[in-house]
C-alpha cells in the first residue's frame, strides 16, 4: 500500500507539476497516507482501479500544498510591484484569512479525488 505515493509517480505517471520539488511533496505525504489508511481500515473506501489509492493520495497532497500556498500568499499572485519608480502593495489579508478558514473546502477537494479514483462507501461526501 502507498508504494507509488512519491514525487516521481506524481510527476511522471500523473503528469502533475503544481508541487515544485520532492521535499515539498513529502511534507504532506505522511498525513494524507495516514488519513487514507484509516478510511481503508474503516471500510469507507475501496480501490476501483490500479494505483487508484496512490493516485488519490498524490492528488490530496497537491490539494494540501496548494491550500498552504494560498494561505501564505505564495500562489503566484502579485503582492507588490514597482511601476515607473513607484512602489505599490496589494492587501492580501482577506484572501489569506479566507484560505486559512476554508478547511471544509479543502476536505471537499480531497474527497473529490478519492471519489474519482476509488469507491467511497457509507454516504461520505
Amino acid at each position: 500500500m502507498f508504494e507509488n505515493v512519491n514525487y516521481n509517480f506524481y510527476k511522471t505517471t500523473l503528469g502533475r507539476s503544481a508541487i515544485p520539488d520532492e521535499a515539498s511533496f513529502n511534507e504532506y505525504a505522511i498525513e494524507n497516507k495516514l488519513f487514507v489508511k484509516q478510511l481503508i481500515a474503516d471500510g469507507i473506501i475501496v480501490e476501483r482501479e490500479e494505483n487508484g489509492i496512490d493516485s488519490a493520495v498524490c492528488m490530496m497532497i497537491e490539494v494540501d500544498y496548494n491550500t498552504e500556498q494560498e494561505a501564505n500568499g505564495s500562489s503566484g499572485v502579485i503582492s507588490s510591484e514597482s511601476i515607473n519608480g513607484y512602489s505599490y502593495s496589494y492587501d492580501r489579508t482577506i484572501a489569506q484569512e479566507t484560505a486559512r478558514l476554508n478547511i471544509k473546502s479543502t476536505e471537499a477537494k480531497k474527497y473529490k479525488w478519492l471519489r474519482l479514483y476509488c469507491d467511497v462507501l457509507q454516504g461520505v461526501m
